[in-house]
């Protein structure tokens, strides 16, 4: 039997294209089945260094920013968010066309003579479905805990704006509709864990139906190497601009409006007076405040060497699947502290060494903080050997490809 992945190209990023990479690398030859990946992007040319032109202008970005506070952005209008095949549907048109460009080489390749197309959104899996051959079945993971559409329309028209509001837009109904009959056409509907699954029903109870025939095959990661492996945990926070003594919680991600950093940093004024800080990886700084308890550290490549850096990495989810960043902080052995949502639940059924929060308010958060930061270095070197553990029984590569070969095998007429 031929599985072939369609998706966007591979890459050491999040998402379908980081998933994706990461099986490829794991992926072992099975004479009951062959597996086919898209290529692998093409590597990115190296950043220069800045100029002195740059440089100057990135001191005096940092001194707007202290100020007059974060910049703001654009925003769509809401009226026009809200007016049927408006913004909304040049948004969601957009977002589809560039998806469609992402993962037509792989889809073509894949309708020659694979058995099983595997998809990896919801709007791939719509086109395989119009085009497959008869005998072809349609596969799809779902990367993420909400439809597809609503996270476009939420994500770059009005991110300010309450999840409710956008979901409840005329284009973004018509994509989730769109989105539950794929749902439901699909030969197999697979998520990494049950709990995700749990984030639709919050968002629209009618996915209960297609989700009751659901499959759960948990994702695995190899989680990056040191870049700089014989430095300690001193020489490391030297390197990332950090106080060498205080404890410090790790934000590592996208400022998108379903990871929750905003609750975040409206969490920094309510924290009890001490050492401990917030460290952000990932937004640029100039779209982060100043606060005396947050250091922005923009894009960070070296993320195991930051994740050995930090005391605890922090997940403050509004919505959560079952993020390839936490699997890699628990590689790390790193302990966590998650909003008790999603597929973050996941993490703790599992034995993470987590604690959890249970909502987004600021002062919970605060809290939360606050409880981590007091931890002694037994409790803290107890939570960090739970997260390795954790990984290595359940989420490590070797278990992955198990998980992904035996739902391969179950489609093998025997012989």
């Amino acid at each position: 039997m031929k599985i072939a992945h369609v998706g966007p190209p591979r890459a050491r990023t999040g998402g379908p294209a980081g998933y994706l990479w990461e099986l490829a690398q794991v992926a072992v030859l099975d004479e009951r089945f062959t597996v086919s990946f898209p290529d692998e992007a093409p590597p990115q040319r190296p950043t220069p260094p800045p100029s002195w032109i740059q440089r100057g202008r990135a001191s005096l970005g940092k001194l707007k920013r202290c100020v007059f506070g974060a910049p703001t952005f654009r925003r769509h209008a809401l009226e026009d968010l809200r007016e049927p095949g408006g913004a909304a549907a040049e948004l969601l048109a957009a977002a589809e066309t560039l998806s469609h460009a992402e993962v037509a080489p792989s889809l073509e390749a894949a309708l020659v003579n694979a058995d099983v197309l595997f998809a990896h959104d919801a709007w791939t899996a719509d086109r395989l479905l119009a085009r497959r051959r008869p005998g072809q079945d349609v596969w799809l993971f779902l990367h993420a805990p909400f439809p597809l559409g609503f996270f476009q329309v939420w994500s770059f028209g009005r991110p300010d704006l309450p999840w409710q509001t956008i979901a409840e837009l005329t284009d973004v109904r018509a994509a989730t509709e769109r989105e539950l009959a794929t749902f439901r056409a699909v030969d197999r509907l697979i998520l990494p864990c049950a709990e995700a699954g749990d984030e639709f029903l919050r968002f629209d109870s009618r996915f209960a139906e297609p989700l009751a025939r659901a499959e759960f095959l948990p994702t695995g990661a190899a989680g990056p190497n040191r870049r700089f492996p014989a430095e300690d945990r001193v020489r490391l926070r030297r390197r990332f601009g950090l106080p060498e003594a205080a404890p410090i919680a790790l934000f590592l991600g996208n400022d998108q409006p379903y990871r929750g950093l905003d609750t975040l940093l409206d969490a920094l004024p309510a924290l009890a007076p001490g050492p401990g800080l917030v460290a952000v990886a990932g937004p640029a700084p100039d779209r982060l405040p100043t606060h005396p308890r947050l250091r922005a550290l923009g894009r960070v490549t070296a993320v195991a060497d930051l994740l050995a850096a930090v005391d605890f990495v922090i997940n403050v989810n509004r919505f959560s699947l079952f993020d390839l960043s936490t699997i890699e902080a628990l590689a790390a052995g790193s302990p966590l502290l998650l909003h008790a949502t999603g597929g973050n639940r996941a993490f703790g059924r599992l034995g993470a060494g987590c604690r959890m929060f249970p909502d987004l308010a600021p002062e919970t958060i605060a809290r939360a903080l606050d409880g981590l930061f007091r931890l002694d270095e037994f409790e803290r070197q107890r939570l960090a050997d739970a997260s390795r553990a954790c990984w290595v029984e359940h989420l490590s590569p070797a278990v992955w490809w198990r998980r992904h070969a035996e739902l391969y095998r179950q489609e093998v007429v025997p012989g």
